[in-house]
């Protein structure tokens, strides 16, 4: 989507097997209709990864997601869907928190929709990028070097978010091929227990970008950070967005999603005690 194409977009974070909560989240969005079936147009949905684990319903929650990304191109609407770091762990074949059946099988069938670019490591809009957990500064700079590197006469300046997106989704299938996942967007930080000073793009946490001095340079919405709150968490203004309230029941069962309308104003929608309330955020 073009800055001229600007469309309602609706952003939903990790979903954990947590089908009931998604499927109430995105109903409300008018995405759905009471079949369950794509009802939202041309509009746009963007999950952020981590369909998997911790809640009842992984496999379910996940094939939904894929029906509706077929239903929906079919009118002009999308379903963005993004990789998280469960559904990275099992395609480094650590299943230590897989909690469904076959999770083998699983990851031939994940690799493949990678492969069609069904499932994804980033988007945008042209306005924001969208990962699973955010990009820090260093790692973006790693990630622009590398693209001026192989095109001597790219300008940094010539490097706009649509080329950024597409790097590391070429990035994501090529390490996803060749099983090798050395590249820094998949390093994991000290606070999620790695041993390296930057966590990736799959593993950053909330508490280590907000603060970073560089990662506002670019807008960008995430999820993988659980705010356990009935509402997102934002930093440097609007300029990076956690849109993970915690929708499993593991992490509290918060039923919140984000609006950005074709305007551009970004609507926090939240549920508490089986009421709706929308907040336009600023």
């Amino acid at each position: 989507m073009r800055l001229t194409e600007r469309k309602r977009r609706i952003v939903v974070g990790d979903i954990h097997g947590e089908l009931e909560g998604f499927i109430e989240i995105i109903r409300d969005a008018g995405l759905i209709d009471d079949r369950d079936h794509w009802s939202g147009r041309d509009d746009i949905l963007i999950q952020t990864g981590d369909v998997i684990d911790r809640g009842p319903h992984s496999m379910e929650a996940f094939d939904l997601l894929k029906r509706l990304q077929k239903e929906a191109a079919v009118v002009r609407g999308e379903v963005i869907r993004l990789c998280g770091n469960h559904e990275l762990m099992l395609l480094q074949n650590d299943f230590s928190l897989a909690d469904f059946s076959y999770p083998e099988s699983f990851v031939d069938m994940l690799k493949d929709e990678i492969a069609r670019g069904d499932v994804r490591a980033s988007y945008t809009d042209g306005e924001r990028l969208y990962t699973h957990a955010g990009l820090r500064s260093v790692i973006r700079e790693i990630l622009v070097n590398e693209m001026r590197s192989s095109k001597p006469k790219l300008e940094e300046s010539e490097i706009d978010l649509f080329l950024l997106s597409d790097r590391i989704n070429q990035l994501f299938i090529d390490s996803i091929k060749k099983a090798d996942f050395e590249h820094p967007i998949f390093h994991v930080d000290s606070i999620r227990g790695g041993d390296d000073p930057v966590g990736g793009i799959f593993w950053c946490d909330f508490r280590s970008i907000s603060p970073s001095m560089g990662a506002w340079k670019i807008p960008q919405i995430f999820g993988h950070t659980q705010t356990r709150k009935n509402g997102v968490n934002t930093a440097k203004g609007l300029k990076l967005v956690d849109v993970d309230a915690g929708m499993c029941y593991v992490y509290g069962g918060k039923r919140v999603w984000l609006e950005i309308t074709p305007e551009g104003h970004l609507l926090q929608h939240s549920k508490a005690r089986s009421k709706w309330t929308t907040k336009r955020l600023s």
